[in-house]
């Protein structure tokens, strides 16, 4: 990739939202997931040149990001210039291009204070069963640029509970499809789960540490346990094999530069996968980060993910780590960080 085409991606990432003219023909619908940094909110995933990005919609029209259709053609305009041409819209069928990205539950009883998943309410929420992800799988399974599987969920009751639907969906979605990458994003507590997550036909795993030091970690996730998730971390490693695990660590909580990069260095010497994201800021967790942290965290500059992609890209290398060789979640979709070898 060009280092325009990165820095323009960082640019993107750091505003984070675009406003679309509604006399605009846009080829897909927009996607709303339920997990993720665009979690409640519609997005569009575009593509230029090799960078790939996905931006939030707001009918705020004086936003700074503004997508015009000139001939069929997408450019994206930033503050009254054209900043990108030739953009193009990706299909996001499930949360994700080339793969279905499921999230059986949206809501979530952990209460880390980034998280724009409501806490359950009580009251019967709709949720995927294994059966209704299946029909969604399958229905993407038709695009062509169907190379994978990965699953998630909030916590609405218990962990152990969610791992068993989700092993169930693992297992089944191996039964109809039985050479596909299947990537699973999961809590973690009993460490016995991560072998059944492996013998159900999972290739990958990601459990996040998210914040870093573990003092950080404490006011961010206030319901979960440092020690554990690390520890969880290193037996998913020994059981699904080095540079096949992956953790967020997000930046914009309040840390320095250093404290990120000892996350990467700790996560990366035990054969995970770190992914740097940075936060993203809504009506539904700023008053939880404030709370958390006495402050609500801004976006981070395009100028801070580029750096740290440079040093994050620098510390796989020097461990024989490679994100552009894992097939599922984050780093197969590219869209929401600077990806290293790829992006940097």
């Amino acid at each position: 990739m060009t280092s325009e085409d990165t820095l323009k991606k960082a640019k993107l990432l750091e505003i984070g939202e675009i406003f679309i003219p509604k006399e605009i023909d846009m080829p897909c619908f927009a996607s709303r997931s339920t997990a993720g940094p665009d979690a409640g909110f519609g997005s569009h995933a575009f593509e230029f040149g090799a960078a790939r990005v996905k931006l939030g919609v707001t009918k705020d029209q004086g936003a700074r990001l503004r997508l015009k259709q000139i001939d069929g053609s997408f450019s994206i305009y930033l503050d009254g210039d054209r900043y990108i041409e030739q953009a193009r819209i990706l299909p996001l069928a499930a949360h994700a291009p080339n793969q279905a990205f499921v999230n059986l539950s949206g809501e979530c009883r952990m209460g880390c204070a980034f998280c724009s998943m409501p806490a359950p309410s009580g009251k019967p929420q709709p949720s995927l069963s294994a059966e209704r992800a299946m029909r969604i799988i399958s229905i993407s399974s038709r695009q062509k640029e169907f190379e994978a599987v990965a699953m998630t969920s909030g916590i609405p009751e218990s962990v152990s509970r969610t791992n068993g639907e989700m092993l169930e969906l693992v297992r089944e979605v191996r039964r109809q499809f039985a050479r596909i990458p299947i990537g699973v994003e999961t809590y973690i507590e009993d460490l016995g789960d991560i072998l059944k997550f492996r013998h159900a036909g999972a290739t990958e795993m990601k459990i996040n540490v998210e914040a870093w030091p573990e003092e950080r970690f404490g006011k961010v996730c206030p319901n979960r346990d440092f020690g554990s998730t690390i520890a969880a971390l290193e037996k998913a490693v020994e059981i699904f094999g080095r540079g096949k695990v992956t953790s967020n660590i997000l930046a914009g909580l309040g840390e320095t530069d250093d404290e990120i990069i000892e996350a990467l260095n700790h996560l990366a010497g035990m054969g995970v996968i770190p992914n740097v994201r940075g936060i993203r800021i809504g009506a539904a967790n700023a008053p939880k980060l404030e709370k958390a942290l006495g402050f609500v965290p801004e976006r981070v500059k395009a100028e801070r993910l580029l750096a740290l992609g440079k040093e994050h890209r620098r510390i796989l290398e020097m461990n024989g780590l490679d994100a552009s060789k894992f097939d599922t979640m984050c780093f197969s979709c590219k869209c929401c960080d600077i990806v290293p070898m790829i992006d940097v």
